[in-house]
C-alpha cells in the first residue's frame, strides 16, 4: 500500500520538481544517515509527502540542511538535496512500516523477499521503537487487526480501510500538538483512501489469485466503479479540508498538488473511462 501519495509532476513548474526531487533526496540522505542502505531501500513517495508537510507545518522551528552529492542510485550526477528535523521523524517510520509490513507479509505469504527485507531492518527496529513507542506501536496493532478482519474475509469497507487509516492518523500526529485535529484527520482520511484505492487497483490481480479483497461483493453490483469513486472522493475532501485548516506556506504548492491531484493518477490509470457524449 505504498507509492499512491506521489506528486504530479507534468503540473509542476521546473523550480517545483527541483524543490520536490530535493526533499525526496532528503529524505533519502536521512535513512542512509539513521539507518544505512537497508535504511534506504524503504524509501516512498508516500513519507516524502508527510515531511514535506510536517517541514512546511514547522518551519522555521528546526535547521534546514541543504547539499549536493552523490549516492548509490546516482553515482556520477550529483543530486541536490534538502531537509529539516521532521525528515528524522519520517526516516523512523518509513523503516517502521517497511519492516512491520515486511513481517506480516512473510507469516502471510510466506515470502521470501519479505522476509529478508525484515531481517535487514530488525537491528534498526529498537532503536525507533525507543524513539517513537506509540507510533509503532499503532502500526503494530492496527497491522495485526487488519490482519484479523482479512482471515475473516469481511466486507465491510469502513471497518477494514479503517485500520489504515488509525495507522496514519498516528504516524501524522507528530507531536501532539494544537494541530493535532487536523493532522490526524488528515492522516485518517488518506489512510482509508489509499487503502481502497490498493484494493481497488488489486481487485482483478486478486481475483485471478483468488486473494483477500474486501471489494468482492461490492464489484457485482452496476454502480460499483460509481461507488468507488465517490467514496474516494469524500474521503480526500476531508482530508484536503484539514490540510487547508493548517498554515502550510513553504511547499504548499506541491502539497496542494499531490493532494489535489497526485493522488488521483492511479486512479486515473486503473478506473473505466467515461464515454464522451
Amino acid at each position: 500500500m505504498f507509492g499512491y501519495v506521489v506528486v504530479n509532476t507534468k503540473n509542476l513548474s521546473p523550480d517545483a520538481q527541483a524543490r520536490y526531487g530535493a526533499a525526496y533526496c532528503g529524505l533519502c540522505h536521512r535513512l542512509g544517515a539513521l539507518h544505512g542502505l537497508p535504511g534506504r531501500l524503504t524509501l516512498t513517495y508516500d513519507l516524502t509527502f508527510l515531511d514535506l508537510l510536517l517541514s512546511s507545518l514547522y518551519e522555521g522551528e528546526s535547521e534546514v540542511c541543504e547539499g549536493c552529492g552523490h549516492c548509490p542510485i546516482h553515482p556520477v550526477r550529483k543530486k541536490a538535496w534538502r531537509y529539516s528535523a521532521p525528515a528524522d521523524y519520517c526516516a523512523d517510520m518509513s523503516v517502521a512500516l517497511y519492516y512491520y509490513s515486511a513481517l506480516d507479509k512473510w507469516q502471510d505469504d510466506h515470502s521470501l523477499p519479505a522476509l529478508a527485507l525484515a531481517r535487514r531492518l530488525e537491528p534498526r527496529r529498537a532503536a525507533v521503537e525507543q524513539r517513537w513507542p506509540r507510533q509503532c506501536a499503532a502500526i503494530r496493532e492496527n497491522l495485526a487487526l487488519l490482519n484479523r478482519y482479512e482471515a475473516e474475509n469481511c466486507t465491510d469497507l469502513d471497518t477494514v480501510s479503517g485500520c489504515f487509516g488509525a495507522l496514519m492518523e498516528e504516524l501524522f500526529d507528530y507531536r501532539q500538538d494544537h494541530w493535532a485535529p487536523e493532522l490526524r484527520t488528515l492522516g485518517r482520511d488518506l489512510g482509508k483512501f489509499i487503502y481502497l484505492l490498493d484494493a481497488y487497483d488489486d481487485l482483478p490481480r486478486d481475483r485471478r489469485h483468488s486473494a483477500y479483497n474486501p471489494l468482492y461483493e461490492l464489484s457485482g453490483r452496476p454502480d460499483y466503479h460509481q461507488t468507488m469513486r465517490e467514496s474516494l472522493e469524500l474521503l480526500m475532501a476531508s482530508a484536503s479540508r484539514a490540510f487547508e485548516r493548517l498554515p502550510c506556506v513553504e511547499n504548499a504548492d506541491l502539497l496542494r498538488n499531490i493532494l489535489y491531484s497526485g493522488v488521483w493518477m492511479r486512479y486515473s490509470a486503473v478506473a473505466p473511462k467515461e464515454k464522451k457524449q
